[in-house]
């Protein structure tokens, strides 16, 4: 949940985050605070601007820009028409998919 959701402040940038977590989640394979072993302390992270473990885990530096610019500060997040540019939807020649990112 993003963060300005606990202010009860819904814009579309909400969706910006949840589509950061959601790729972290697949590129990971690890649910976002999966270190957290209940749902106050995941507050605690999320209301305090602790990013994920999780985020540590990619290995590929450009999702990682990805995903950390989907979970900025609402402000600072690329509307969705903005992340459709990104670099990280576009194929790089010579790519061998190892899959690792």
């Amino acid at each position: 949940m993003a963060p300005e959701l606990y202010e009860e402040d819904y814009t579309e940038m909400v969706d910006i985050y949840s589509f950061g977590m959601c790729v972290l989640e697949m590129v990971t394979l690890e649910i976002p605070y999966s270190e957290c072993d209940n749902v106050a302390k995941i507050y605690k992270k999320v209301s305090s601007g602790v990013r994920p473990q999780a985020l540590n885990k990619i290995k590929d530096p450009e999702v990682r820009v990805f995903v950390e610019k989907c979970l900025a500060q609402p402000r600072a997040r690329p509307s969705a028409t903005e992340l459709l540019k990104d670099p990280f939807f576009y194929e790089v020649e010579g790519d061998d998919n190892d899959g690792d990112v």
